[in-house]
């Protein structure tokens, strides 16, 4: 009987950006303030509004920076999102821990493990005040 070849997926070359085991990476490729930066910089050129950076180091252990944006609508948010994401994995091999509320698109969340981005229309933003649920963390420009 001849050997069956090796699933692809089990294929060490098709498992990147994963470990060699095949699960995720556990952390970015860039740290933690370069990550902001390229987040906080790729929502910009997706024209998010009202842009504001957290600075958790300190208060948490499970992420650095929380980033909240504003879009004028669901596609809107949903293409901020997918930016982020597309461009993290394109120059830095990078892929979200997860992500959430894409499909809705009035509150999308994008962990990027020490980098935690939401994406609200107005109306989530405002009801769910995120920065007064954070309000010890210090802000940084964003």
């Amino acid at each position: 009987m001849p050997e069956r070849p090796e699933p692809p997926y089990l294929r060490p070359e098709m498992r990147s950006p994963a470990t060699s085991t095949g699960r995720r990476r556990s952390a970015p490729a860039l740290a933690s303030d370069a990550l902001l930066a390229r987040v906080v910089g790729l929502c910009r050129e997706r024209r998010a509004e009202d842009l504001v950076v957290l600075d958790l180091r300190g208060l948490v252990d499970y992420m650095d920076y929380l980033v909240v944006a504003t879009g004028r609508s669901a596609r809107q948010n949903q293409s901020i999102v997918e930016h982020v994401a597309r461009e993290l994995k394109r120059e830095h091999g990078i892929l979200p821990l997860s992500l959430s509320g894409k499909e809705p698109g009035a509150w999308i969340c994008l962990d990027l493990v020490d980098v935690v981005l939401h994406v609200f229309d107005a109306e989530q933003r405002a009801l769910y005040d995120l920065e007064m649920l954070w309000a010890d963390a210090p802000r940084l420009d964003g």
